[in-house]
């Protein structure tokens, strides 16, 4: 994934607890690696605050 990639969320039941449509789509707007945990992301989805540190295998790039 990179900075301005659109997503979806690969898990729906996140999205959905979250209250974001399942087939939304969003942009990564910030990448946070670490050497020691899973890459986390940032988020922005219409309609909802930015979703910041998210774990990135919740969600799938759109082609």
């Amino acid at each position: 994934m990179a900075q301005g990639d659109q997503v979806i969320f690969a898990r729906l039941d996140v999205a959905e607890a979250l209250g974001i449509w399942r087939h939304a789509t969003g942009r990564i707007v910030g990448i946070h690696p670490t050497p020691d945990a899973p890459l986390a992301v940032d988020v922005a989805f219409d309609g909802h605050e930015v979703l910041v540190g998210y774990i990135a295998a919740l969600f799938k790039r759109v082609a």
